[in-house]
Order: structure tokens, then C-alpha cells, then sequence
């Protein structure tokens, strides 16, 4: 019976040794587990930087970053995020956890990076920290993930980022993470909007403008000694510089510019954005202006001539800064625009332009600003009117604001019986009616007389319908008349009345 007892304390003892072992086992397990926080992760693989331009839009997003991974999209994680819930049976060590491998930009715009990496084998997720060098000190946690790849949205543009991902494992409540890795890239350069053209004459000047995170810009030129395409001209260190100007031209020569941004995200590795392409050609420069006037709410213009257009682009706005609408796009030096609001002003601009290849390019721009007068000649003229352009051999009828006729017409035979500009009345209507001069005399169906010197409206059956309008009036014009189809007149005759204001301009 003692020799039993004594066996008994003996096991006793033993099984007691051996429990102690087994708690200091899993006491040194537990100080090897502590959750590694973001200022906590030191150990880096940095992976290679990929540096390639991407077309993008240029904007910069002033909104939340999100995160689209492989699980679906969510907000930026925060610290308190938990990962996994354990889904497997505890281990006591899970032994070392393997690093990432192949950390990449798959993509990226200006305010999105999608961000992969291979798998680590037997590892229940990845936690990814991110910074955003232009604002942050400190990295932040961004996600916990199960996938191998994310993308981060709602990014500012031309802005350097760090990430570091660390797999890991969840073992009996504890996270066993692996060395973080360290991948550094960027969101792409915005993209220099078109630059301005400001002088094409025996030199050109481009302007542009500034971007604020650039630390400088590449001018791009191409012509014809460049094979065609866009090579680096020029290079301006700083944003502040927002003009360049060009000497080492020729005249009548065709030139395309384009100002790319460009910034360096770390050490020799520069990222740098798009442009859009200028297309000018030297000596397309904005034409003097001749004479601008008004009346009857219209403006009209003439201007000299480049001997290097074209045509003209006329374009008018409300404000001096704002949107320009096309009023044409003419080939003459002369333009009479649409009825515009009276008493209004209104600004102009006249821009000559030529074509190189299929490309149209314009010159510089002749800023022209009018205030809008439904007056003609000095005289109150009211709704009701005759309305002639000599320089578009045009006629228009309004009664009581509407447009009851308009009509091509041939005017005075130019230079020597120009039909006399003026604000007149009709004091003489008459059909039929015998017309008569020192070397002429000829029936007429309608007559409308609006000058004491024998100046009138009427038809001209003798004339081809192809005669109307143009250019006829320069050395097969009238006497002085306004020539006018027999249909239009006909019409004009019927409702014109003695009194009936004619504006000849």
C-alpha cells in the first residue's frame, strides 16, 4: 500500500511538471503576437515603381477616397476595422508568414491607382496602410481584404502615394502578420488644356494654364522639319511660367504646340501628363479692323485683309470673358451679324484661319466690342422697315418686328452708281410704272421710289434669277435701283404703304 502511494505522488509530480511547460509554451506564443499597428511596421521590400503615362481627365476630386476591391466596394478603412473572424481550428504557431510578392499598378488615372499582388499561400487575408505624400505624415490603415488587388478612387491628381500590404493569419484570437511591403506610385498628371495663341506675326507667342502641382512644363513643336510629329522643343523649370514665345520661325510656315506638365514623384522617376495640340500658322495674325457700326439692332463690320487666310471665324458673346458663339464663317472682309437685342452690348471677335492638310488653324483675334442701336443714321426707325445691305445684296421687310420678306437683290452698279446709304421714306408707289433716265427707259410692274435723285424698289424681269445676290452689283449693277425679284417685290408692294422707312447701309 506504501509503495502505491509513493507511485501516485510520483505521477502526480510529473503531470504537474509537465503542465507548467506547456503554459510557459503558450505564455512565450502569446508575447510574439502582439497586432502590429501602421507606426509600427519597419521592415520594407520596396517593389518597383511604374511610371507610364495613361490618358486621363484633368480634374481633381475634392471627395472622400474609396476603395473597389475584389469583395466589393466600401469606404477608406479605419484602424478599429477588424479582419477575419478565425474559420479554422486554433494553432498553436503558425510559423513564419511569407511576404507578398510582385506588388504592382495594374492602372491609374488622375484620381484612381489600382493596386495587385500574388497570393501568399495559406494566408486569411491582407491589410493594405496607404499615404498620401503631399498631406500625409503617417500611413493609415486603408483595408482589410481577402483579394489580391484594389482600387482607390476619389484621388487628387499628380499626387504621390505610398502603400504597404502585409498578409496574415488568424490564429486562436491572435494576428500573426508578415513583413510589410512598400510600393510607391502616383496618380497621373492633369492634363494641360489647349494653349492660347496671343501673337502669330514674325514670331509666335503661346500662353497656357498654370498648374499648381507641377514643378514644370515640356514645350512640345512640331512642323514640317519634324517629320510630322510632336518632339520636346523646350523645357521650363517652375509652374510660374505660364508664356513661351517662339522666334525660330518662319513666315506662312505651319506650327503645332503642345504644353505637357510634368512633376517629379521621388527620386528620377517623373511623371508627365498630356496636352492638347495648338495648330497656328506664323503670320495668321488678327486683321485691322476697317469700320464697325449699327443700326436696326444689327452690327456690321469690315476689316483688312491677311494675306495668309482663308476666312474669318466671326464670333460673338454677352460678356467679355465668357462663351463665344459662331455668327459665321466667312471668306469676305465685311460681315452685317443677326438682329441683336437693342441698347446692348455685345463683343466680337474676328479670327482669321487657314487649312494645313485637313486641319483647320487659326491665327490671333480681332477683339471688337459694339453697343447694339435699333436706330439707323441718327433717326428713330421703329418695327416697321425696308432693311438693305449694300455689302451682303441682301433685303429684308419687317412689319411691326416680324420678318415678312427677305430677298437677294442687285444694287447699284459699283464703283460710279452706288445706291446712296441713308435713312429713307417711301414717298412714291406706283404699278405699273415707265422708268426713265438720260440713256435708258424701261417698264416696271412695282415701284417703290425712296430718294429724289430716283433711286427705288422694283422688279427686273430682265435679270437671271442667278443674278441675285453676290458680287453682280460690281460692273453689271443698277443705276442706282434696287433690283429685285418679281415674286419679293410683288409681295413688298402689297403691304408697303407711303412713309414706310427704307434703311440703305
Amino acid at each position: 500500500m506504501k509503495k502505491f502511494d509513493r507511485m501516485l505522488s510520483v505521477l502526480l509530480v510529473t503531470m504537474i511538471v509537465l503542465s507548467s511547460v506547456v503554459c510557459l509554451n503558450f505564455t512565450a506564443m502569446a508575447t510574439e503576437t502582439v497586432a502590429i499597428e501602421p507606426t509600427e511596421i519597419t521592415s520594407e521590400n520596396p517593389t518597383s515603381e511604374v511610371s507610364e503615362d495613361i490618358t486621363a481627365e484633368n480634374s481633381e476630386s475634392t471627395n472622400v477616397p474609396t476603395v473597389e476591391s475584389e469583395e466589393g466596394v466600401s469606404s477608406v478603412a479605419t484602424e478599429e476595422t477588424k479582419p477575419p473572424e478565425e474559420t479554422q481550428d486554433p494553432i498553436v504557431d503558425p510559423g513564419k508568414i511569407d511576404a507578398v510578392t510582385n506588388v504592382r499598378k495594374v492602372s491609374s488615372t488622375t484620381n484612381s491607382i489600382k493596386i495587385a499582388w500574388n497570393a501568399v499561400e495559406k494566408a486569411d487575408g491582407y491589410r493594405v496602410y496607404y499615404k498620401n505624400n503631399d498631406t500625409d505624415k503617417n500611413f493609415k490603415l486603408l483595408l482589410n481584404t481577402k483579394g489580391t488587388q484594389f482600387t482607390l478612387k476619389n484621388l487628387p491628381h499628380t499626387t504621390p502615394f505610398e502603400f504597404k500590404i502585409t498578409a496574415f493569419v488568424v490564429r486562436f484570437g491572435k494576428l500573426y502578420m508578415s513583413e510589410a511591403v512598400l510600393a510607391k506610385t502616383a496618380t497621373n498628371t492633369a492634363k494641360t488644356p489647349k494653349p492660347a495663341l496671343k501673337r502669330c506675326s514674325s514670331l509666335i507667342e503661346i500662353s497656357w494654364t498654370k498648374q499648381a502641382k507641377a514643378d514644370g512644363y515640356y514645350i512640345y513643336r512640331q512642323h514640317a522639319a519634324t517629320n510630322g510629329k510632336l518632339v520636346l522643343y523646350k523645357t521650363i523649370k517652375g509652374n510660374s511660367t505660364t508664356t513661351f514665345t517662339d522666334t525660330n520661325i518662319s513666315q506662312g510656315r505651319a506650327y503645332n504646340y503642345q504644353v505637357r506638365a510634368y512633376r517629379e514623384m521621388y527620386k528620377n522617376i517623373v511623371y508627365t501628363g498630356e496636352g492638347e495640340t495648338l495648330r497656328t500658322l506664323a503670320g495668321l495674325c488678327a486683321p485691322g479692323l476697317g469700320s464697325c457700326t449699327s443700326q436696326l439692332r444689327r452690327v456690321s463690320f469690315t476689316w483688312g485683309k491677311n494675306a495668309y487666310a482663308k476666312g474669318y471665324d466671326v464670333m460673338y458673346s454677352t460678356s467679355k470673358t465668357g462663351t463665344y458663339t459662331l455668327i459665321k464663317d466667312t471668306k469676305n472682309t465685311w460681315l452685317n451679324t443677326p438682329r441683336l437685342t437693342d441698347n446692348k452690348k455685345y463683343y466680337f471677335r474676328i479670327i482669321p484661319y487657314t487649312y494645313v492638310s485637313t486641319h483647320k488653324v487659326y491665327g490671333t483675334y480681332l477683339p471688337v466690342e459694339k453697343t447694339v442701336s435699333a436706330k439707323a443714321f441718327g433717326k428713330t426707325i421703329g418695327n416697321t422697315y425696308i432693311e438693305i445691305s449694300l455689302k451682303q445684296q441682301r433685303m429684308w421687310y419687317y412689319i411691326n418686328g416680324n420678318l415678312f420678306v427677305e430677298t437677294p437683290v442687285v444694287t447699284g452698279n459699283y464703283p460710279g452708281m452706288t445706291t446712296p446709304t441713308g435713312a429713307y421714306t417711301i414717298f412714291q408707289r406706283s404699278s405699273p410704272a415707265t422708268l426713265v433716265g438720260s440713256t435708258w427707259c424701261v417698264n416696271v410692274n412695282y415701284w417703290l421710289a425712296f430718294t429724289r435723285s430716283g433711286c427705288g424698289i422694283h422688279d427686273s424681269t430682265w435679270r437671271p434669277s442667278s443674278d441675285y445676290g453676290g458680287t453682280t452689283y460690281m460692273g453689271n449693277g443698277s443705276h442706282g435701283c434696287v433690283n429685285t425679284p418679281y415674286s419679293k417685290v410683288k409681295q413688298i408692294y402689297s403691304k408697303a404703304k407711303l412713309g414706310t422707312h427704307v434703311v440703305v447701309y
